[in-house]
């Protein structure tokens, strides 16, 4: 299936170049299935789909980096990706160390999303501090970002991974499942993805309060510039905050390849900016979207000529 979905993904990616908006298909690539990413990712191209002319086709990959990758390789137009993955791929840094993804643009800041340490409601465990020598997830093999977010995290109560009882782990869903099958004491997970209503449901969870004193801040921020920690209050579909929390907040963007034509990428900015309503219903999470913000700046990585076009038409342009 995999297989298929890249083949598809090329095929496609000699259509967003060229030709009318009207009959062009575009692809944008996200992560699998089960991840919140996903979900959203459905939510957009639906919403492009039904407001334009463009036929938004979604493939998924198993990690950050080689969803953004397939922009950079041609095989998508754009990526719904985390404002910190594309930051450090544009940098170079960690695993793109050396080799920057340089094709990588931004078309959108959609909405600021959090991310936190689950436990069991029962497990006694109130306080990042309280991981010390705890079960936690490390190495995450097929997603690499599972460790600035862990660490992120961690370093707000003055630890690091080595200060746990390290379980190796692959990536996100998998850490999720052996949380709820007794293997972890502890583990990251976006909040209010799918996958928590599910382990909600098998052994009850509740997402830890971080510290949000400025020191913490700042020890957040060294792991990665764009995370930093704001409060949550409790909502039906959140599973796990079960009062108001401090959780890790980045934000979620649309990332479109240098090469994509401009026109498209105005469409499909457009479409998000005047379509709130129509992704709230698709999904909750873009309750959070503030139209105005979408063109918010981003260290080191600069926005397409097309979302550049509409966003000061529509007066959110930051002056210049």
């Amino acid at each position: 299936m995999r297989h298929l979905l890249q083949h598809a993904a090329v095929m496609a990616a000699g259509l967003f170049l060229t030709g009318a908006v009207a009959a062009q298909t575009v692809s944008i690539s996200t992560l699998p299935p089960g991840s919140i990413n996903n979900v959203q990712t459905q939510a957009i191209a639906k919403v492009v789909q039904e407001q334009t002319g463009l036929q938004m086709r979604v493939i998924t990959f198993n990690s950050p980096a080689a969803s953004m990758g397939a922009v950079q390789a041609g095989q998508a137009a754009f990526t719904f990706m985390s404002n910190d993955e594309v930051g450090i791929a544009v940098r170079g840094k960690d695993e793109h160390e050396g080799k920057p993804l340089d094709k990588l643009q931004l078309a959108a800041t959609v909405f600021p999303f959090k991310v936190g340490v689950l436990v069991r409601k029962d497990s006694g465990i109130d306080t990042v501090a309280d991981l010390k020598g705890k079960r936690f997830p490390i190495g995450w093999q097929g997603f690499p970002q599972g460790i600035a977010l862990s660490s992120a995290i961690l370093a707000t109560a003055g630890l690091t991974l080595d200060d746990t009882d390290g379980v190796p782990t692959a990536n996100l869903l998998r850490a999720a499942d052996d949380f709820k099958s007794g293997r972890l004491d502890a583990t990251v997970f976006a909040v209010g993805a799918p996958k928590m209503a599910e382990v909600d449901a098998a052994v009850g969870i509740k997402f830890i309060s971080l510290d949000n004193s400025e020191e913490a801040k700042a020890a957040m921020a060294g792991v990665r510039p764009e995370y930093t920690i704001a409060s949550q209050v409790p909502l039906p579909h959140l599973n796990g905050v079960i009062g108001e929390t401090n959780l890790m907040q980045y934000a979620m963007t649309v990332a479109a390849s240098a090469d994509a034509d401009e026109e498209t990428v105005y469409q499909v900015v457009k479409a998000l900016h005047e379509n709130k309503d129509a992704l709230v219903a698709a999904h909750p999470s873009f309750n959070a979207m503030t139209p105005a913000d979408l063109a918010v700046q981003q260290q080191d990585v600069p926005y397409h000529a097309g979302a550049i076009r509409y966003y000061k038409e529509v007066g959110i342009w930051p002056a210049e």
